[in-house]
């Protein structure tokens, strides 16, 4: 009988129905008591034991609950000061390891033409990276990459997190895609790479990529997303001349080719600094670095941790990783603000050969 009042009492404790909850319970609650009252002193003939079985069965009817209510009361407490005990060492750890985060910057270096992209993990999918304390390195957010076949014949989706990392060392210009062009002369132009080495997470072969900005013909708007399903990156001999005019529209598309000789020069790589227990407290932390691979030397390295202070919950469609990026002090250095990404990091070590001089 305890379990069902505590059930219709939770079933709106929180919600629009929660007096209504509370008035059925207690209504049933009098109801019981009642009927196991009537039904003592019905069964007892003598009346000197009538009375002292109705008391019995009061207090026990009225202490009963009140101790099942008082105990589930303490346990939730218990509850809650475990979790917020926890939750204030998670946030005493990640404010120490902050303690050494932060850019290093050793030298830099000018004229760069392109890169090598060392190590890029990617989980197999947005669930596991938004949802899981087992993302792979959140704080540098690579994205999710399918394995599973679903989208072999839709590399523009499979491929999304992947050709859009890619893309972001390469696009020379702040145009959005497939949007007109207002004035060509006041195109803002970008430090870009001309060529990035990486390795496909599909075939695990490495290529050189590069990238052009080709004309979207408005009669065929998927014109370009249709060959590279067929293609998967757009040939150079498909490629077209651009006629930057005004009101032109233009979209960035990638092409793959066997690596380069000679391989470029500089790498960046990162690695993972969290322990797995810091993990469980739902810390991230990753060392981002760029390197010299002919010298093996150092150029710089960034240092970051990531913390959600949710604890990972998921609750309305809550996703963890986002939010820690997205909330104020929830990440040092601090993630999604202008001028400190993972990208304008790299561009701080290797100046790219500007086009001209190319």
């Amino acid at each position: 009988m305890v379990e069902i009042l505590t059930w219709l009492i939770l079933l709106g404790a929180d919600g629009q129905f929660k007096w209504v909850a509370l008035l059925i319970t207690l209504a049933a609650y009098l109801i019981v008591v009642w009927l196991t009252v009537s039904a003592t002193w019905r069964w007892l003939g003598e009346h000197r034991y009538r009375y002292l079985a109705v008391a019995l069965e009061l207090m026990v009817l009225l202490v009963l609950p009140t101790g099942y209510f008082a105990n589930h009361r303490s346990q939730k407490q218990q509850a809650i000061d475990t979790k917020r005990a926890t939750m204030t060492k998670a946030l005493d750890r990640y404010h120490e390891l902050c303690e050494g985060a932060g850019e290093k910057i050793y030298r830099t270096v000018d004229d760069v033409e392109g890169v090598f992209l060392m190590k890029l993990e990617f989980d197999e999918n947005s669930d596991i990276n938004q949802y899981s304390s087992n993302a792979k390195s959140p704080y540098e957010s690579l994205g999710d990459f399918d394995r599973s076949g679903l989208y072999k014949n839709n590399h523009e989706t499979g491929y999304m997190s992947f050709d859009g990392y890619i893309a972001s060392f390469l696009r020379d210009k702040a145009i959005s895609d497939r949007s007109p062009i207002k004035e060509v002369k006041k195109i803002e132009p970008r430090p870009a790479f001309r060529y990035v080495e990486a390795i496909d997470p599909a075939d695990h072969q490495r290529y050189r990529y590069t990238g052009s900005w080709q004309t979207v013909d408005t009669n065929d708007w998927n014109k370009w997303s249709k060959l590279i399903d067929q293609w998967g990156y757009i040939p150079r001999e498909m490629q077209e001349p651009v006629n930057w005019i005004d009101g032109v529209r233009v979209q960035f598309v990638l092409t793959r080719e066997p690596p380069g000789d000679p391989p470029p020069r500089y790498g960046v790589t990162y690695d993972d600094l969290e322990t797995p227990e810091e993990r469980q407290m739902w810390i991230a932390g990753s060392s981002l670095k760029v390197v010299d691979l002919q010298t093996g030397e150092l150029l710089g390295e960034r240092i970051g941790y990531l913390h959600d202070r949710g604890g990972g919950s998921a609750a309305a469609y809550r996703q963890p990783w986002s939010f820690a990026k997205t909330e104020r002090g929830w990440s040092c250095p601090a993630q999604r603000v202008v001028g400190h990404s993972k990208h304008d990091f790299i561009l701080k070590i290797l100046h790219p050969r500007s086009r001209e001089s190319q």
